[in-house]
């Protein structure tokens, strides 16, 4: 009879093939079939990775490739990193590559070059990075590079005194005094 009672209580399918209940459960939490996990105090060195999503609280010395990437405080990562999202904690030695938004913690070290579309940056966050947002398009690019051309070749600001006097392939600057107009002369006695 406890067998029974048993039975009753588990759906007859899976109590009939002798598989386990969790299996019916559609979402887990903290499973995932395409999710890896390196744990604290692991190392990881050698071939790339590519996955899912991706955790990490040890040592990875290799180029990683996800579309979510969680690096946890102690976690440290020494190679390039590709991905749509990350969220780092820890610290990233190498060139990150997004295609969505970065989210850097007040605990993260991060060295390399970054491209983002979007970017946080919480304060106290250590960042030695050239950073490059990839959301602009085409067309400002050309407004900035238009821009640039031109403050190099920009004639000086009148008034201030300063000339640009080329010689060979060096350009110097020469201050000129400004020229000041001289008074009329005029007579209180004079009809002019």
């Amino acid at each position: 009879m406890v067998e029974t009672a048993k039975l009753d209580t588990l759906p007859k399918s899976l109590a009939d093939e002798g598989k386990q209940v969790f299996l019916n459960i559609e979402k887990n939490i903290g499973d995932s079939p395409n999710k890896m996990v390196i744990g604290s105090g692991t190392s990881f060195k050698g071939s790339n990775i590519q996955t899912d999503a991706i955790e990490i609280y040890g040592k990875v010395e290799t180029s990683v490739a996800a579309k979510i990437i969680f690096v946890g405080s102690s976690a440290e990562i020494i190679g390039s990193v590709t991905c749509d999202q990350i969220e780092i904690h820890g610290s990233v030695s190498g060139a990150i590559q997004t295609n969505g938004k970065v989210t850097i913690k007040k605990t993260a070290t991060v060295i390399g070059t970054l491209r983002y579309k979007t970017l946080s940056i919480d304060e106290g966050a250590n960042i030695y990075s050239d950073l490059h947002c990839t959301n602009t398009d085409q067309k400002t690019l050309d407004k900035v590079a238009q821009l640039k051309k031109v403050m190099k070749s920009a004639e000086p600001v009148k008034g201030l005194g300063i000339k640009n006097t080329s010689n060979g392939s060096e350009s110097q600057q020469s201050i000129e005094e400004p020229k000041q107009e001289e008074p009329k002369k005029r007579s209180f006695f004079s009809k002019s």
